[in-house]
This record gives C-alpha cells, structure tokens and sequence, in this order.
C-alpha cells in the first residue's frame, strides 16, 4: 500500500474544495491510502472516505512556530513512511514542513495556484474561465504520477448519526407539503461579497409572498448570528440555523434543502458538493476566478454583469476596498432582479 501525505490546513471553502479530488484519487488507486494534514473543525467533510486518516496539528501549541513545524514533521514521521508529499496548501507553513520531507529523499509536489493568470484577468477584465481550484488540486496528482478525476457528486456525504438529527429536526417542523426548503448565507468572509442583511430580507419577502417557502439561515461568527437572529425573529416562514447545529448536522441540513442562496462562501462549496442546487451572488470578485460552485449551471452565478460596470472584478478574493462609496456591483443587483432570475431558472417551482 503506497502511502501519501496531503497538507490542506484551511480555509473552510478550500478545504471542502478538496474531497472530491482525494476521493476521486482514492476510488482510481486502490493501492493507496492517504493521511490528510488538516484543522478538526473541518473533519465533517470527510466522513467515509475509506483508506483515508486525518491528522489534526496542533498549531497553537505543540506545532507552534518554526520549532513546532520541525516537531510536526518529525510526529508526522512517527506516523510511518510516505512515498509522496502532496502540499494543496503552499503557504509558508507547509512550504517549511515539505522542506523537511524532501531533505530526507521524499518527493514533493505542491499546487500552483495561477496567480499570474489571475492576476492578468484582474488587471485587464478580459473575463475568460480560469481552471477551478479542485481541477488545479487534481493537476497536483496528476503531476506526482497518479491517475485521478474528481468524484461526482455529491462529494460529501453526512454521517448517519447528523442524518438522523436532521431527518428528526425538519420532522418536528411539520412544513406544507410542497413547501419549498431554502437555505440562505447571506454573510462572507470580506464587506465586498455581502450583498447585505437588507437586501436579504426584501428578497425573502418577495419569495414568500408569491411561493411556499421556508427559509434557513446559515452562518458563522457571534456578530453574523446575531444579526441572522434579528431577521428571523417574528418571521415564522424563517428558521435560524446559525450557531444551533455542529457543522455534520449543518451540511446533512444543507443536503435536505431544495436550493441553497449563499455569496461567494464556504456554505456555496458546501451545498454544492452536497449535491444541492446552489445560487451565488457575486460582488467584486467573480465566478472565472475558479471559485464557482462545482457542477452548478454558470446561469446560478448571478452578478451585475462587466460590461454593465467596469470596475468589476476589482478582486481576486474579496478582500480590498471597493473604490466606490457604496459596494455598487451589489447595489446593482437588486432583490428584484435575483427573484426574476431564480424564476427565469425554474428555481422557484414547489417540488
């Protein structure tokens, strides 16, 4: 059994991104099994996957700084003898540890993260499809000699324990038939891919006057879940699931909705690999980056089109100020046209 040591540490969408590539590389390579460096938070994702072992560093303690990554190398080492070391991470931590593991005769490969092509996208707004992150994890494989394609999809599968707690939860609400179940994100990690508490709010009102629908809220983070509560209080067709359930019951949640509304997030990945039709609304950056929500229609990626404003995409992540006083590429996008949108797409017929 060849034995392969993967590094993906974070973030949360990222790390998602790479379940259908290590089970495509493990259903293709029965020969191999692979230990994958990662947080705990993210072990959910992963849930039975055969051949594959998760190991959690320690990087606030034990694996802390530089003479903690030499000790994280060395416990890695105590876990047995890896052909191959394959960084989908490429930051300075990994980069440190790979180092190690190649000055002892290990080979390493690690992933290219075509900066240069976005970065040209974003200077010029030549909006041409880049690869998307888990075909550029797949090319990491491929050129350390392996055969792999992605899994289909769905790609992460709920425990039967979060299975249960879900199937039980939606039970107790005791909805319509033919109500439909819509889960909304409405927050991201940057200002510029938030389309704002406001418009959400309008748009689920248009939706519930004219659908039967029942709305979930999704989220992250004491202030999000805060504000997500104050939406949902006194709204009974609206159901707050922020800082309620573990992230296994969250994404066998996710896996029951009929649609899932997020902004360019981590809870778009997650529905999408979880086999839920998945809406995104985009900001200042853009679908052709190679973020957009695996194996769904490019006509769920809704945005104020470039040629409409031609400042967009002014960010490869999202994370720098937008030159306007307002975040106009979201302004654009207005509740109205997203729900004219979804109803163009059939998104909205009760199943």
């Amino acid at each position: 059994m060849q034995r392969i040591l993967v590094f993906r540490l974070s973030a949360m969408g990222d790390v998602a991104l790479t379940v259908p590539v290590i089970r495509g590389m493990l259903e293709e390579n029965p020969n191999i099994s692979i230990t994958f460096v990662t947080r705990p938070f993210f072990a959910p994702f992963f849930e039975g996957i055969p051949r594959l072992q998760l190991y959690f560093p320690d990087l606030k303690g034990r694996h802390k700084g530089f003479g903690g990554l030499f000790r994280l190398f060395l416990d890695l080492r105590k876990e047995g003898r890896f052909q191959t070391v394959i960084d989908l991470h490429n930051v300075l931590r990994t980069k440190l540890v790979r180092r190690y593991f190649r000055a002892t005769g290990t080979p390493v490969y690690y992933i290219d993260k075509g900066r240069k092509e976005k970065n040209d996208l974003l200077k010029t707004k030549q909006i041409n499809q880049l690869k998307h992150s888990s075909e550029r994890y797949c090319d990491v494989f491929r050129e350390a000699g392996f055969d792999v394609q992605m899994a289909q999809l769905p790609a992460i599968s709920p425990s039967a324990q979060a299975k249960e707690t879900v199937q039980k939860y939606l039970k107790k609400q005791k909805l319509p038939d033919k109500t439909l179940k819509i889960g909304f994100a409405p927050f991201a990690t940057h200002e510029t891919k938030i389309w704002g508490l406001e418009n959400a709010r309008q748009l689920i009102h248009l939706i519930a006057e004219k659908y039967p629908a029942q709305f979930y809220l999704f989220g992250g983070g004491k202030e999000e879940t805060e504000k997500l509560k104050e939406l949902a209080t006194g709204n009974s067709h609206i159901t707050l699931v922020a800082g309620k359930m573990k992230l296994s019951e969250e994404i066998a949640l996710i896996a029951r909705m009929d649609m899932m509304l997020s902004m360019d997030s981590s809870n778009m990945h997650i529905a999408a690999l979880a086999g839920t039709k998945t809406v995104s609304i985009w900001g200042a950056t853009h679908p052709a980056f190679g973020f957009y929500a695996l194996g769904q229609p490019t006509e769920y990626s809704l945005q104020t089109p470039v040629e409409e404003l031609d400042c967009r995409p002014c960010s490869v992540f999202g994370n720098k100020p937008c030159i306007h006083e307002t975040i106009k590429c979201m302004e654009m996008l207005t509740p109205n046209i997203v729900l004219r949108r979804m109803e163009q797409l059939n998104l909205l017929k009760p199943h």
